[in-house]
């Protein structure tokens, strides 16, 4: 009875539970951007790489930065080994995330390595 309970609580939990709303393409991104007045929040990483796994199933799977990151910026994650990315974007770090303003398709801010969601935060919101 109790493992029914606690299988339950944890469904219910990530029912609750929001979603990093993602685009699927930088196009898509840029488009939906400009017509929610928002941000691009570029997230480039890399297979091979353990800060971006880590960042991964860490930061961008937070409460506090999938609210953040949902309000204010449409999201978009390229592995810059297998996708198609942007060049104007290539990371000379690994994990790198570019917010871009959509209108001029620059880059507004970038964030070198591995970020807490603490850390994302307080960066995007400087």
């Amino acid at each position: 009875m109790q493992k029914i309970f606690f299988l339950l609580l944890a469904l219910y939990s990530l029912l609750l539970s929001e979603n990093l709303n993602q685009a699927s393409t930088y196009e898509d991104a840029i488009q939906q951007a400009q017509a929610e007045h928002k941000m691009v929040l570029l997230f480039l990483y890399s297979n091979n790489c353990p800060w971006c796994k880590k960042m991964k199933e860490t930061t961008l799977h937070d409460a506090k930065a999938i609210a953040f990151i949902n309000k204010h910026y449409i999201f978009l994650s390229l592995n810059k080994d297998t996708k198609e990315y942007p060049k104007a974007f290539f990371p000379r770090f690994i994990p790198t995330t570019y917010s871009i303003n959509p209108q001029t398709q620059e880059e507004i801010y970038a964030l070198y390595g591995y970020k807490t969601s603490e850390q994302l935060i307080n960066e995007l919101s400087d």
